[in-house]
């Protein structure tokens, strides 16, 4: 079983010229010798990444049995890492010209040459090359993530989203999160062109599909406030921080002017203080928190939100500099002084200022 998951991590994770060439090394029994050899030492090369001797042990495989199709694969595989498409291309396209190329081998290079033309951004040719790796095999996992991004650049989200359910199917994965995603590229591109309507039917569908799509969230907050609708627009962004707090800077600041607008200010500050209330440790909510003290002039109450960041989180440069801020805004130069001493020792420990002077 550990053996099954690690080939699985390696096929997943490995640059496709490596994974090529240990499908080509699992065959070499039936071949010479120097084949052996060549492939052998093209893959110790790929894995020191040294390309340039990888690229010239490839070429003496291929040397040693032109009619084996396995080291142009694994050629075209290197040439399309490092961005040489154009001679990726020609290799694959003149293997599919060969009428005694396997059909195995005929797959492999059909999907290669689709892969080739995703890379090197040829659109409708990628998404025809891959809708005939599909024909070919009509489960390819690798074809239908392909074709799901491929139609969602193309502006084609209902066939994107036919390419997302097959690939949930297929793979047995949730394909809630992906739906939600192209639901939302959809929303964006209908509201570009004017279709706010269209949009915002776009983003109800992303968040049946996954409520906790935060960039639905977003979005939906942004179209509401456009159509005047302040408390919509408020319900929808304070779902933000509830689903992911790394989040939450996002929204923040449009939750504060919106609350601004509606003549509650403080409610944005009673509302910041329920999600500290929920989550101490959580850092943006309380920086936010702080900015909002500072801008109304309470400096004190800043001080001590900002004292409590540093307490939990002595590294924290915003905390440190918060801190600062608080004590120059209530006038405690001495005490301002002494915090400015703090973050310059914070941001030593940090390496933050030797990284700024070879910067320089």
């Amino acid at each position: 079983m550990a053996r099954r998951r690690t080939r699985r991590f390696q096929a997943l994770h490995e640059p496709p010229s490596v994974s090529r060439l240990r499908r080509a090394l699992r065959g070499v029994g039936r071949a010479s010798h120097s084949r052996e050899d060549a492939f052998r030492e093209a893959l110790l090369r790929l894995l020191e990444r040294d390309l340039s001797g990888a690229e010239e042990a490839l070429a003496r495989a291929a040397r040693a049995n032109s009619d084996d199709p396995d080291a142009y694969l694994a050629l075209a595989a290197l040439y399309r890492s490092r961005g040489e498409i154009g001679r990726a291309i020609r290799i694959h396209q003149n293997l599919l010209l060969r009428s005694d190329l396997p059909e195995g081998a005929r797959n492999e290079a059909l999907a290669g040459l689709a892969a080739d033309f995703q890379r090197g951004g040829f659109l409708q040719r990628a998404i025809a090359a891959f809708e005939e790796v599909l024909e070919q095999s009509p489960k390819d996992p690798t074809a239908l993530r392909a074709l799901g991004e491929l139609h969602a650049d193309a502006r084609d989200f209902k066939r994107a989203l036919e390419m997302s359910r097959r690939l949930a199917k297929q793979t047995g994965e949730d394909g809630a999160a992906d739906e939600a995603a192209l639901w939302v590229r959809s929303a964006a591109v209908a509201h570009a062109e004017g279709r706010s309507d269209d949009a915002r039917r776009d983003l109800k569908r992303a968040l049946r599909s996954d409520a906790d799509a935060t960039d639905a969230w977003i979005a939906l907050g942004e179209l509401e406030a456009e159509r005047g609708k302040d408390k919509r627009a408020l319900e929808a962004w304070k779902r933000v921080p509830g689903i992911d707090r790394r989040s939450g800077p996002q929204v923040y600041p449009k939750i504060e002017a919106t609350y601004a607008a509606l003549g509650k200010p403080r409610d944005y500050e009673t509302w910041l203080r329920k999600l500290i209330d929920d989550r101490p440790g959580e850092a943006a909510s309380r920086l936010a928190l702080i900015r909002c003290l500072l801008a109304r002039g309470a400096a004190e109450e800043a001080l001590t939100e900002a004292q409590e960041l540093t307490q939990r989180d002595p590294g924290s440069l915003a905390g440190q500099a918060a801190s600062l801020q608080a004590l120059l805004a209530s006038g405690r130069d001495e005490d301002a002084l002494k915090q400015a001493h703090e973050l310059l020792q914070v941001l030593a420990r940090a390496g933050l200022l030797e990284s700024r002077e070879r910067l320089m």
